[in-house]
């Protein structure tokens, strides 16, 4: 929080702009006070050790398991009961209001986990947009198969989070790569930068209205991230009509259709993405096994 925040909005404001905190309640001691950017609410349930290789880490937030109620470990927003999601959301909310005295109005799901219950809280608590759909995935912890890669802001039904209806609430899809991926620069180590331009060209040269970028702050303490961060949003602020907005400026844009086009990412093919696919698909030739 110290070195990674700072770092972000230096490079953000170099280039004019805008960055949603989506903050977690128990680091609100270490965030960075009177910054000019939005500050929303970031919910990671539960306390669970994960293994990467030799290298492991728990997820969860302490404050929340200390002064909430919760039924389980599990770091799965939809596996918890509406009133446990509410009580969540409730005390979270408030007590990023008591520490920097700004009521969030935009949310971030942990592990991108949500359901019909999850909105429904959000709703109560007064919030007006969320920002936890990765569109066109399905892993085990999260579901947002329905939604077309390319997608945009919607309202959600009360019976289907996945389907455009009239609740008082914005679903703000993160951009995604061709085929798939999040536009998060903590994966250009996967992709390679020109594959994060490409996808900004394939939303930019169709006049798509949203495009949305994501990341984890601490990234922000490694010059790798840094440089990569800077060097994206000068190609795109480089462009024509980009408009810089908080996750609360987004509205919703009806009258885009979005259309799949692999032109700009030909020119950039490289060797992590032929890697990529040849690797998908061996594990399909052999029935998934490795």
């Amino acid at each position: 929080m110290y070195k990674g925040v700072p770092n972000l909005i230096k490079i953000a404001d170099k280039y004019g702009a805008k960055i949603t905190f989506a903050v977690m309640p128990e680091v609100t001691a270490y965030f960075p006070k009177d910054i000019d950017h939005e500050l929303g609410l970031h919910i990671h349930s539960g306390w669970e050790e994960f293994h990467r290789g030799d290298f492991s880490f728990y997820v969860g937030d302490s404050f929340l398991r200390e002064n909430t109620n919760q039924s389980s470990t599990s770091t799965v927003l939809r596996d918890y009961s509406y009133e446990e999601q509410l009580d969540m959301i409730k005390i979270g909310k408030g007590h990023i209001y008591e520490t920097f005295g700004i009521e969030p109005t935009s949310f971030v799901a942990g592990r991108w986990s949500i359901n019909n219950d999850t909105v429904k809280a959000l709703i109560k608590t007064g919030f007006k947009c969320d920002c936890s759909a990765p569109a066109h995935s399905k892993p085990c912890h999260h579901d947002w198969s329905k939604l077309p890669r390319i997608c945009m802001p919607y309202h959600p039904s009360a019976d289907d989070y996945q389907r455009r209806g009239d609740l008082h609430l914005l679903e703000i899809p993160v951009s995604q790569m061709f085929p798939s991926g999040n536009v998060n620069p903590e994966s250009v180590p996967v992709y390679g930068l020109s594959w994060f331009k490409a996808c900004f060209l394939e939303y930019y040269n169709q006049n798509a209205p949203l495009f949305h970028i994501c990341l984890h702050s601490p990234c922000m303490v490694d010059p790798y991230f840094t440089s990569a961060m800077d060097d994206f949003l000068k190609f795109i602020s480089k462009h024509d009509n980009i408009n810089f907005r908080f996750a609360s400026e987004i509205a919703e844009y009806n009258d885009f259709v979005a259309k799949t086009n692999i032109l700009p990412y030909l020119p950039r093919i490289n060797r992590s993405i032929l890697r990529i696919g040849l690797k998908t698909v061996r594990s399909k030739a052999f029935g998934g096994r490795k």
